[in-house]
């Protein structure tokens, strides 16, 4: 049973799949992030991307980060409810349906795998996130009360849907005044926002959007950020998720350097499991898999040279 784990490029073929166009309203990539996020045409010399957010968001400009978000939010329901939806079958819902006993790890903080798996009857917000979730339903909606994901999604770098609460007004006994209390255990809520109907009949849970306080924003040092306390009880999981599996699939991940922090774990969980395994598979898998092979001789990587849509007509090669 292999385990998959998805980078900003498993989203690279949603747009044309579903017929629209990938720079107004499919998943960005590199040069729509720039030019979304920054009115930019190219990357100023010296800088990267990852510079840029950090940049922005050091001065406390939140900007950036929210025309993301913004944009990723449109795309799941333009692109990933209508694939998700269709009656014609695509790519992605044939690769979803694939592999009925696999769980899949995210770099992304959008929502193609949760879309996907919920309309398949096989993903709920309360479990699904591998962790205890508050979600709302509205009456009538009884039904879903007892719904059991058979598929996780875990969000390694945080999620736009989920909002944490780690602290409470609380009044102790005799006191009139509520003071600012740290839980016994952070509440993790749903908040799918502009993208409630992906998940009918559940709803928001309301409250600000704190976009910024959700994720991992795209920064060279993501070590602070890996300490939020929704990404340790993510990480936990899929630690654990990756050292059982024969096998983990990798689509779309670049294994970029500054994301060392975010994917060591990860590779050492798997050499620690029976099967040790790492299939890569992206347009770039060669070069993807020469520059992080040094670094785990004890693993088998291979590479898949295909986009999602080349391997998924292929019958998924590798496995």
């Amino acid at each position: 049973m292999p385990t998959f784990i998805l980078g900003a490029g498993f989203n690279a073929d949603a747009a044309e799949e579903a017929g629209r166009q990938q720079h107004d309203s499919g998943y960005p990539l590199v040069g729509d992030t720039l030019r979304l996020c920054f009115d930019l045409p190219e990357i100023p010399e010296g800088k990267s991307i990852e510079d840029l957010f950090s940049d922005a968001l050091e001065r406390r400009y939140y900007d950036p980060i929210r025309k993301l978000a913004d944009r990723l939010r449109s795309a799941d329901y333009y692109v990933a409810r209508a694939l998700a939806i269709a009656e014609r079958a695509n790519c992605y819902q044939r690769f979803f349906r694939a592999f009925p006993d696999s769980s899949f790890l995210t770099f992304n903080y959008d929502s193609p795998p949760e879309t996907f798996l919920f309309c398949q009857g096989r993903w709920y917000p309360r479990d699904g996130y591998g962790v205890r979730v508050t979600a709302h339903l509205p009456p009538g909606s009884e039904e879903f009360a007892d719904k059991i994901s058979s598929a996780l999604v875990l969000h390694l770098h945080g999620s736009l849907c989920i909002r944490t609460s780690e602290y409470e007004a609380r009044r102790k006994t005799g006191e009139t005044i509520a003071w600012l209390t740290e839980r016994d255990e952070p509440r993790y809520a749903f908040d799918p926002s502009s993208i409630s109907a992906n998940f009918t009949p559940f709803d928001r849970d309301v409250g600000a959007d704190d976009v910024e306080d959700r994720i991992i924003a795209p920064v060279p040092d993501k070590s602070k950020g890996l300490k939020q306390v929704f990404i340790r009880d993510t990480y936990t999981k899929a630690l654990a998720m990756v050292q059982d599996s024969d096998i983990v699939v990798v689509i779309g991940y670049s294994f970029n350097a500054h994301d060392r922090g975010s994917y060591q774990t990860l590779l050492d969980a798997l050499r620690a499991s029976k099967g040790r395994r790492l299939l890569v598979v992206s347009p770039d898998a060669d070069t993807v898999v020469k520059a992080i092979r040094p670094g785990f001789p004890d693993l088998a990587i291979d590479p898949l040279k295909a986009t999602v849509k080349q391997w998924v007509t292929a019958s998924f090669p590798g496995l």
